[in-house]
């Protein structure tokens, strides 16, 4: 008898280990949808914003199936701080304050402690998951010229984007603060763990009132 529980065990250990990866990626797409729904308004953005937040630039690697469902139960809506939309590409994300799992795993995070929206080096940091349609995967695909905007609910600003490159995951200046006004996006270059990083750069070309 317990042969026959250990061949269950095991076939069942299987399937997981072979749809672990599609659950995982419908586990994201879900939490990240669902947060980008949430409805909060600026002055709840305003206030996240002034929130302690952690950045650890190791976890900018694609996670494991146990990672996101762990994040799962950590994600929240406090950590929110914005919304990044590249429309062109079908990217419509949050954005969250600090470099964490479970940041990452839902939107767009940011990278330093004292960004701000529309001064010096927006950076942010998005996973790339098997799934393209997924986070930062659709960068992928960025063309120069491309628009991204991004907003606190009080004020979009559009960048148009003006280089994209990759460099190694060593390098953390495309992160530093600037003193030209531009948005920098980072991801993974490839969905599987990788030494080197796609970086996309982005000039401030306009302000708008959000509507």
């Amino acid at each position: 008898m317990w042969r026959k529980w250990l061949a269950v065990l095991c076939i069942a250990a299987g399937i997981l280990l072979i749809a672990s990866p599609f659950l995982k990626e419908g586990l994201i797409g879900y939490l990240s949808g669902k947060l980008n729904a949430e409805q909060l308004t600026a002055t709840q953005l305003k206030k996240n914003n002034q929130r302690d937040a952690s950045f650890d630039y190791k976890s900018i690697q694609p996670p494991s199936f146990y990672e996101a469902v762990r994040a799962g139960t950590r994600v929240s809506s406090h950590a929110v701080i914005g919304r990044i939309q590249v429309k062109r590409l079908g990217i419509a994300l949050p954005i969250l304050k600090g470099t964490t799992s479970s940041n990452l795993l839902v939107g767009a995070a940011t990278m330093r402690s004292d960004q701000k929206m529309g001064s010096g080096n927006y950076a942010l940091a998005g996973h790339h998951m098997r799934r393209e349609n997924l986070l930062f995967g659709p960068l992928m695909h960025v063309k120069i010229g491309d628009e991204v905007v991004i907003t606190n609910l009080t004020t979009d600003y559009v960048y148009r984007v003006s280089n994209r490159k990759i460099v190694s995951e060593n390098e953390g200046s495309v992160a530093l603060q600037t003193n030209d006004k531009r948005i920098t996006l980072v991801t993974c270059d490839k969905p599987t763990r990788t030494p080197n990083r796609l970086i996309v750069i982005g000039k401030l070309v306009r302000v708008e009132a959000h509507q």
